[in-house]
């Protein structure tokens, strides 16, 4: 067990849903998309409306299916897009047509050197190639500016090159087949403000189209809002400086293609508001290499559709940490743990429903300073610290995780798994609920609880397989846990009560810090001591014959727990390694066989006790990735228990 890693900063608010579903009014579409997804009782939950790319004019809010039905912990107001946030063909509107190899002053346009000003709402359109100057948007507080660049070159060494300093909204539109470029030198100023990006808006940004946008931010920031920016399309290459994307308000992806090298945060979204400082991601594919954190939001993210990957501070070689302190394990490997590097990182809430994520990241790979919430989507980590961590709760609906590398797999105060396919593997604690006010540890019980309901959880671990220091608790899916090899540790650990009151459950590992389930379980396990090694078949099977449950160690073992529905008082089980028979045990009570050691309180379980609870009937799940439910021991095939056949 490994001891409390707390976040010493403290959320100062919760990004908490604080309006109800509002009734959002849409206008005549060309398309409709309706989706939903089954949502927990913390997510709010919305009809989807559909968008129209017919009219820049029309100022109706739209969700264009951006929530895909659960939106979590984010309010859904201000997940919503505009028509005008979606590409228009300009071929048939008026518009003004500003070549930049050699500009002229025209209706809206004013020159100054190689300072070209747009003063009024309407379209413009850019070309050619404006060697050192710059483009201002100085419109009225109520006009929207739509820049469409086709093949410009922007090009400016003294500020920024594209500077929206006053309209409603700016759009920039990338025209299919066309490529462009913006690249700076220094920060500039206006007046005490600073335009600390390449591409610098005062006021909502929003980009669209299918065409390409180079943003060479060699100063600072690649592209910056101070309100709200919007992605619904587009090729964008970003290399910053500092920070790749910042919509002060919100950063939201509804669409395109980015990709981000930044020398800070990938994405970054600042503002403390509750309705502000978040990252939606609904679409789209965001590819993102950043020294820092690959997405930040002070309050939070939600990622409900599309591709995410993000490699974040040279990845989990970048700063692993391994082992256990408490038992003279290694800790971290560098020198400077001064800069965050996680890959996600969430001040509030983080909530994933859709898509697919995958991160490399020195530090946690998902990490949300309060709460965390998976209830769809493909998650793939590896991380030189936790795969995935929130200092409050951490709760697992559905969805597919996969933690390839990391020193902790899962952490939080109070972590829950309901349902979804989880593979851990953790160089310490698979899975480890540690945090709270009242922590535990060497025998006193704290507040914090690891409870499994549901799903398929396969853990490969280090040290403690399942840590709590309160309450580990299984009421039901399919848990195969290999643990420990050393004695330091052990395949299930807790300080409170540990109690089985369904599921099927397997532990392979050492016998030093051997823990068993109490009398309170409401489900019979067996555990025998028996010796195995790596790359072997385990198989439990009845008196009858038939298996009950199996898996592939990955590590040797002496010990193997395991507890299953089909469990009944007065039968004899037997455990077999590679086929040949290792050691069998009758079953007397709700515990029986090898009665383990009292580690740090919360002892073993004792003979005698409860009844079973019955039969199973149904089926159950095998943990494959090909989510096959074949049936249980009674005739048919047994769970199968995936193992990474390989040592670690």
């Amino acid at each position: 067990m490994k001891p409390n890693r707390l976040s010493t900063k403290k959320h100062t608010l919760r990004f908490a849903v604080i309006l109800s579903a509002l009734v959002l009014t849409g206008c005549a579409s060309t398309q409709s998309t309706t989706s939903s997804t089954s949502a927990s009782s913390a997510s709010s939950t919305v009809s989807t409306v559909s968008t129209s790319e017919e009219s820049g004019a029309d100022e109706t809010d739209s969700t264009g299916g951006a929530m895909n039905g659960t939106i979590g912990s984010v309010i859904e107001a201000n997940l919503s897009f505009k028509n005008k946030d979606f590409y228009i063909d300009y071929s048939t509107e008026d518009t003004v047509k500003i070549d930049l190899s050699a500009p002229k002053e025209a209706d809206g346009v004013k020159v100054s050197g190689s300072t070209v000003t747009i003063t009024e709402a309407g379209t413009y359109v850019l070309s050619g190639t404006l060697t050192d100057g710059q483009v201002i948007i100085d419109a009225g507080d109520e006009d929207d500016v739509r820049l469409v660049l086709e093949n410009a070159s922007i090009i400016c060494t003294t500020t920024a090159p594209i500077y929206a300093k006053n309209a409603d909204k700016v759009i920039i539109s990338l025209p299919e087949n066309t490529e462009s470029t913006v690249t700076d030198t220094v920060t500039g100023t206006d007046g005490n403000d600073e335009l600390t990006a390449a591409i610098f808006a005062k006021c909502d940004l929003s980009v669209n189209g299918t065409g390409t946008l180079n943003v060479n931010a060699n100063a600072n920031d690649g592209i910056t809002s101070e309100d709200k920016l919007k992605i619904t399309g587009g090729v964008l290459n970003i290399t910053s400086a500092d920070d790749g994307l910042v919509g002060k308000d919100a950063v939201l992806i509804k669409d395109g293609t980015v990709h981000i090298t930044a020398s800070g945060n990938g994405i970054k979204s600042t503002k403390s508001e509750a309705d502000k400082g978040y990252v939606y991601i609904g679409g789209g594919t965001v590819n993102i290499t950043a020294e820092q954190d690959g997405i930040q939001a002070e309050t939070s993210v939600l990622i409900s559709a599309g591709e995410v990957n993000v490699t974040a501070g040279g990845g989990a070689n970048g700063e692993q940490k391994t082992g256990n302190a408490m038992f003279g394990g290694a800790q971290s490997t560098t020198t400077d743990e001064t800069l965050s590097a996680k890959g996600i990182k969430a001040e509030a809430a983080l909530d994933i429903t859709g898509g697919t994520v995958t991160v490399d990241s020195a530090d946690d790979s998902l990490h949300s300073n309060d709460s965390m919430t998976v209830s769809g989507g493909g998650i793939t980590v590896k991380s030189g610290d936790d795969g995935l961590h929130a200092d409050n709760t951490l709760t697992i609906e559905d969805g597919t995780i996969v933690v390839e590398e990391s020193c902790e797999g899962l952490e939080a105060i109070n972590l829950t798994i309901n349902g979804g396919t989880i593979d851990v593997t953790a160089s310490d604690d698979g899975l480890n609920a540690a945090g709270s006010a009242v922590d535990g540890g060497f025998g006193t019980a704290g507040a914090d609880t690891l409870t499994v309901n549901g799903g398929t959880l396969t853990v490969n671990a280090s040290g403690d397989g399942l840590d709590s220091n309160g309450a580990l608790t299984i009421n039901g899916g399919t848990v195969y846990v290999s643990g420990p090899t050393g004695d330091g540790n052990g395949t299930f650990d807790c300080d409170g009560v540990f109690t089985i009151n369904g599921g099927v459950v397997l532990g392979t590992g050492s016998s030093g810090m051997l823990k068993t389930p109490t009398t309170d379980s409401k489900q019979n396990t067996i555990s025998v001591s028996c010796t195995g090694s790596a790359g072997d078949t385990v198989e439990v099977k009845g008196a009858d014959g038939n298996t009950l449950v199996s898996a592939v160690a990955p590590k040797n073992f002496t010990n193997v727990t395991f507890s299953t529905p089909d469990i009944t008082e007065g039968e004899t089980y037997t455990v077999y390694v590679n086929g040949t028979e290792a050691a069998s045990e009758t079953c007397s009570g709700v515990v029986g066989g090898a009665t383990g050691m009292d580690s740090f309180g919360g002892g073993p379980g004792n003979m005698g006790g409860q009844a079973p609870n019955g039969g199973m009937g149904g089926q159950m799940p095998n943990g494959n990735s090909d989510g096959t439910t074949p049936p249980n021991g009674n005739g048919g095939t047994p769970p199968q228990m995936p193992g990474n056949t390989s040592d670690t």
